[in-house]
């Protein structure tokens, strides 16, 4: 695990909603405390280490990420 820390994803409460209805995503407190965890905490220092989702990497593969959910999501104009 690199030792730089990553920004997390980030979503709104009705994105995160929704891929928990559908099974996606869900409360850290459904993910029994695992060493992951901790390498999450240490990875991604700005996450507030609540919710959890699933990201699909580089080869198409699903995979536990930390996930902080936002109020609304931040446009910008370029």
């Amino acid at each position: 695990m690199s030792s730089n820390p990553v920004a997390v994803q980030s979503m709104t409460r009705a994105e995160y909603q929704t891929l928990v209805e559908r099974g996606c995503a869900g409360p850290v407190t459904a993910i029994p405390d695992t060493p992951g965890l901790e390498g999450w905490r240490a990875q991604f220092p700005d996450w507030r280490a609540r919710n959890w989702t699933f990201t699909e990497d580089e080869r198409g593969v699903l995979r536990l990420a930390p996930v902080n959910l936002t109020r609304q999501r931040n446009t910008r104009a370029a």
